[in-house]
C-alpha cells in the first residue's frame, strides 16, 4: 500500500512538473505576442496637426503616424509635451522619437530624420491695416518686431538674422495676441496653424496673411542616432513614402484640415 501511495505521489509530481514546464515554455510565446509599442513625443498644442481635445491627443500628424504604425503592425503611444521639453525627450529616455521637426542642417546632424510626414507653408501675418503689403526678402523685415515660437526653426537665414527683433512666444496663438496688442509688427508660422488660431480667436477680419511665403518645408520624424533609432528610422521611412505615393497623406490632410 505504501508503495502504491509513493508511486501515485511520484506520478502526480511528474505530472505537475510537466504542466509547470509547459507553462514556462509557453510564457515567452505569450510575451512575444504582445504588440510592439513606440513612444513618440510631440508638441502638446500645435493645432491642427496635434493638440489636446477633450483629454485626447489628436491631429493630422497623429492620424498619419497612427496609420503608418498600423501598416507596420505596431502601436504608437503619443506623449504631448511643451516643445522645448519634447526636443529633449528621446535623449532623456522619455520617448523613442519626436515628430514635426523642421529641417535644419543641425537637426540632420543630430537626429536620424525620417519623412517627411507632410509639407507646411511658412507665412507672415500682419494687422489688416499694416503698411507691409507682401514679403519679398528678409530685408523687408528690417527694424520690425517679428513674432516667433520659442524653440521653433523657420529657415537658417531667418533664424540667424539680426536686423529685426525675434519676439518669442510659447505658441502661435500667443504670437497672434501680441500682434493684436501691437507688441509685434508681424508674426511668422505655419499657414494652417496660424489660420486655425485666427479662427479660434475670431480675428480673421482683423489680420491678413502676406501672399508670399517665407518657405515651403517638409516636417520630419526624428530618432536618436543609436542602433534602435536607426532600426526605427529604416522601418518608418519606406512606409511614409508609400503613403505619399498612394495619396493617403494628402487624403488625411483633407479629412482633418479641409485642405
Amino acid at each position: 500500500m505504501a508503495d502504491m501511495t509513493d508511486g501515485g505521489m511520484c506520478r502526480r509530481c511528474l505530472l505537475s512538473a510537466l504542466v509547470g514546464g509547459a507553462a514556462c515554455l509557453a510564457a515567452p510565446a505569450v510575451l512575444r505576442a504582445q504588440p510592439e509599442i513606440w513612444t513618440m513625443a510631440g508638441m502638446d498644442e500645435f493645432a491642427p496637426y496635434n493638440h489636446m481635445e477633450k483629454g485626447r491627443f489628436v491631429g493630422a500628424d497623429i492620424d498619419i503616424l497612427t496609420e503608418a504604425a498600423a501598416r507596420m503592425g505596431i502601436g504608437m503611444h503619443f506623449v504631448p509635451l511643451p516643445w522645448r521639453r519634447a526636443l529633449l525627450a528621446p535623449d532623456m529616455g522619455e520617448a523613442d522619437g519626436l515628430f514635426q521637426l523642421a529641417p535644419t542642417p543641425q537637426r540632420f546632424r543630430s537626429w536620424l530624420m525620417t519623412g517627411p510626414l507632410r509639407t507646411t507653408r511658412i507665412v507672415f501675418v500682419v494687422m489688416a491695416d499694416a503698411p507691409l503689403a507682401d514679403f519679398t526678402n528678409l530685408d523687408d523685415l528690417t527694424g520690425l518686431s517679428v513674432g516667433v515660437v520659442d524653440g521653433f526653426s523657420y529657415t537658417p537665414a531667418f533664424d540667424s538674422a539680426t536686423h529685426f527683433h525675434h519676439e518669442g512666444s510659447i505658441d502661435d496663438e500667443t504670437s497672434l495676441r501680441k500682434l493684436l496688442l501691437r507688441r509685434a509688427d508681424v508674426i511668422v508660422g505655419g499657414e494652417a496653424n496660424l489660420h486655425h488660431a485666427m479662427r479660434k480667436l475670431e480675428i480673421e477680419d482683423r489680420v491678413r496673411t502676406l501672399p508670399t511665403a517665407l518657405d515651403i518645408q517638409g516636417r520630419f520624424v526624428g530618432f536618436s542616432r543609436t542602433a534602435a533609432g536607426q532600426e526605427k528610422h529604416d522601418r518608418l521611412g519606406p512606409v511614409l513614402t508609400r503613403m505619399h505615393v498612394e495619396g493617403r497623406i494628402p487624403a488625411i490632410l483633407r479629412e482633418r484640415l479641409g485642405e
